[in-house]
């Protein structure tokens, strides 16, 4: 499965909206995204584009 999702993208999880917004700092030829959420959260989300929706940043 091809990710629309790439580096240095922000986005918000779906299920976990108190994360807050991110920003992906990697993505995997396995689909694996990591993500640095606010409050320096850093996770990996395997199939994370199943659960990541892009976002715009509040100015």
């Amino acid at each position: 499965m091809k990710a629309n999702l790439y580096a240095g993208e922000n986005v918000r999880h779906k299920a976990k909206a108190d994360w807050g917004i991110g920003k992906i700092i990697a993505v995997d030829t396995c689909g694996t995204i990591k993500v640095i959420f606010e409050g320096k959260k850093q996770v990996s989300i395997a199939q994370g584009a199943k659960h990541l929706v892009k976002v715009t940043p509040p100015a």
